[in-house]
Formats: structure tokens, C-alpha cells, sequence
């Protein structure tokens, strides 16, 4: 059994998030274009941020709740129940999430699924980020003397 620990450690891109109702049919609540990215430090510090792709300026804070998702916090993981624990310190709406959100964890390849264990049928899926690309080098520049 491979140690969650290290392959939950690092930062990931949005794949998807979507639930489905009763009778099957997706919705992705933040648009099937939906970016983000969720960081786990080996400190035990996670953050998350969700939006839609294509926003318009937020002339009010109630367009923006359904456009974009962000807290942090510290997390935890529970192997024998195959959940990660976020304890929310820090969100953008106060009181829009719990203190405590768990979530069931599914690693295949570069792949992270994580399903919230609230009675709801939603999936969040990231992909791993990788340093390879150039998409995803960090790059430095010297700042005018």
C-alpha cells in the first residue's frame, strides 16, 4: 500500500467538478470550463481555489458565491476511512463552508478524486501538476535597478 501522505502532497489542477442528481444527469457548478487549483503542503497546510473560466466583472458579491470557491486550512488524512479531513480556517464567504469538510480520496496515475462525504453525489478530480511543461515552469525576472 503506497503511503497517501506523500502522494496527496504537492499542487493540482482541476480536472472537473460535477454532481449528479437522481436521475443521472451532471451539472458542473462552476461551468464545464471550470478552473483551479488545490495545494497540500507536507506541513499539513491545504488551500483551494475553484472558478469559472469565463467571468464577468462582480458588480455583486451574490454573482460571485456561485462563480468562485476558496478557503484553507489545515487537513488531515484518516487511512482507515479513506478521507481527508480540510479544518477551514480561511474562506472567501464566511459561513459558506463548515468548519470541518471531509472528503473521500481516490488516486489512479496523476489523478486525485475527491468526493465530499455529505450525502451529496459530486466528484472533484485534479490532476496532478508536474514541473516538465513549460506551462507550469515558475520563471524569475530582475526588477529595474
Amino acid at each position: 500500500m503506497e503511503d497517501i501522505t506523500k502522494l496527496i502532497v504537492g499542487a493540482w489542477r482541476l480536472v472537473h467538478s460535477i454532481s449528479i442528481d437522481a436521475d443521472g444527469r451532471k451539472e458542473h457548478p462552476f461551468g464545464e470550463d471550470a478552473i483551479g487549483y488545490i495545494t497540500y503542503s507536507d506541513t499539513g497546510i491545504m488551500t483551494v481555489q475553484i472558478s469559472r473560466k469565463a467571468r464577468d466583472e462582480a458588480n455583486a458579491l451574490s454573482h460571485l458565491k456561485h462563480d468562485y470557491l476558496a478557503y484553507f486550512g489545515r487537513y488531515e488524512i484518516d487511512t482507515e476511512k479513506q478521507v481527508v479531513r480540510h479544518f477551514v480556517e480561511g474562506q472567501l464567504f464566511p459561513g459558506e463552508h463548515p468548519e470541518v469538510l471531509e472528503r473521500k480520496y481516490r488516486f489512479e496515475g496523476d489523478l486525485m478524486s475527491l468526493k465530499p462525504v455529505d450525502g451529496t453525489n459530486r466528484e472533484i478530480l485534479w490532476q496532478r501538476v508536474r514541473g516538465e511543461s513549460a506551462e507550469n515552469t515558475v520563471t524569475t525576472t530582475k526588477s529595474p535597478a
